[in-house]
This record gives structure tokens, C-alpha cells and sequence, in this order.
């Protein structure tokens, strides 16, 4: 039987900014725009903590 790839849980601690759906959710979570998101991604890398702690939340 095939196996249906499956998808990254949303509410991990990283964000995979390889998956759209994950960048827009947690855009919208932080009250961002995923641009913005995946900006300060560069600079904090992928975890959900340290992206709160730049945006100050």
C-alpha cells in the first residue's frame, strides 16, 4: 500500500518555512505578514521562541 506523505505539525516549535501553510499559520498566530515572517526567520533561524522573543512576545 502507498504511503500519503504527511504534513508537518503546525503547532511544532520550528517553523518550516519550506511549507507555505506552515509560514501563513504562524504569521497569522504572531499577528505578521509571512514576508515578514520568513525576514525575521534570517535572523532568529526557525524557532518559534526565539521569533516571539524578537517580536517581543
Amino acid at each position: 500500500m502507498m504511503q500519503l506523505k504527511q504534513k508537518t505539525n503546525p503547532f511544532s516549535e520550528q517553523v518550516n518555512v519550506a511549507e507555505n501553510y506552515e509560514v501563513e499559520y504562524w504569521a497569522n498566530k504572531l499577528g505578521i505578514r509571512p514576508m515578514a515572517l520568513r525576514e525575521i526567520i534570517r535572523s532568529t533561524g526557525p524557532n518559534v521562541s526565539d521569533i516571539q522573543k524578537y517580536l517581543g512576545k
